[in-house]
Parts: C-alpha cells; structure tokens; sequence
C-alpha cells in the first residue's frame, strides 16, 4: 500500500488481496531485504488507505455486497517497476488488472469514497521507504531476484480481506470478503 502524504495514516482503511505461495515467499524476502522491520504481508491493494465515514463493520457489509458479482480470478507478475514521484519499487502485473481495477472502482463509492492521491495501478510493493541513496541498489536487486526466480506462477484471487492500521503502524485485519458470494442477512 502506497500511504498517501496527505492523510494520516492512524485509523485509516483499505482493502487487500494477501498474495500466497511462492510469490509472497519472494515478495516477503525481497521486502525484509530491502527495508528491514517491515510488517506488510505481500498483497494487492484493491482500495488504497482512507478515512471511512461509516462503522468498520458496515462499511465491510458494503464492500461484500459490491463485491458479490466478482468470482474468483488469476493475476500474474509482470516486470519489477517503479512508481517515480514516490520511489516506490513494484511487481507489476500482466494479468487480473482489469478486475482488479473494475473492483477498485466499484468499491471507492459512497461509503468507501475516498479522493485518492494518485492513479489506481495494481501492483505488489517490494519496497518504499528506502534509506537515503539505497535506492538505486534496491531497484538493481529487486530487477536481478525476480529474474532469478524463474517462472512466475500465477496467483488465485478469490478473497479480499478489510484492513486498518494501528497506531503501531501495523496493519490489522478486520472481515474478509469472499468474491462470488453474498452472506446472508439476517
């Protein structure tokens, strides 16, 4: 997640995609190695940090229901790029943009709305936040380990989770959203 300079961060929202198998166990490593102390798990924001207007709890009713056409799809990693303005170092994705963004879009409405800093591009972050001059090093590793790993498998998305940071800075899982599904009410 890509936190925005404008907005405190403390009691913010988002909604990610956790990224599993051999994907995250290099996204994770790769990140550890480029800033030590980092407590992200590998994901996919789907709707970057913001305020929320409403409960937690009801605010993740909505995003299920909105989220109840979508079913569960394929994403894969495309090249390690880097958002320039803010020096953040990327995976890139080749396949899955469109639903991720068309969720993206569906979900930043109403009680979710949020003017958001910068253009919606599904990524995985593998680094921010870098030490001064290490960044240069950083993209140069990151380049070099993602051609080292080889085949890049595909990821299966089929669950969003609602996120909030503390006021640690770590971030705290709230309700999960199962894609292709609406719960029952009442």
């Amino acid at each position: 997640m890509v936190p925005s300079t404008e907005m405190d961060l403390i009691n913010s929202y988002a909604i990610v995609a956790y990224v599993a198998g051999p994907i995250a166990r290099f996204a994770d490593r790769l990140r550890g190695d480029l800033v030590p102390g980092t407590g992200h798990h590998a994901h996919i924001t789907v709707l970057p940090p913001r305020p929320l207007t409403c409960d937690p709890a009801e605010a993740a009713e909505f995003a299920r229901q909105r989220l109840s056409p979508f079913e569960p799809f394929e994403v894969s990693g495309g090249d390690v790029e880097v958002f320039s303005s803010t020096q953040v170092i990327y995976l890139s994705l080749t396949s899955g943009k469109c639903e991720l963004t068309q969720m993206h879009d569906v979900l930043n409405t109403e009680f979710l709305h949020h003017d958001e800093e910068f253009k919606y591009i599904p990524h995985i972050t593998l680094g921010q936040k870098l030490i001064d001059n290490s960044f240069d090093r950083c993209l140069t590793m990151a380049r070099k380990r993602w051609e080292e790993f080889g085949a890049h498998p595909p990821l299966r998305i089929e669950t969003l989770t609602v996120v909030q940071q503390r006021i640690d800075g770590n971030w705290k899982d709230l309700a999960e959203l199962e894609l292709g599904r609406v719960a029952a009410v009442g």
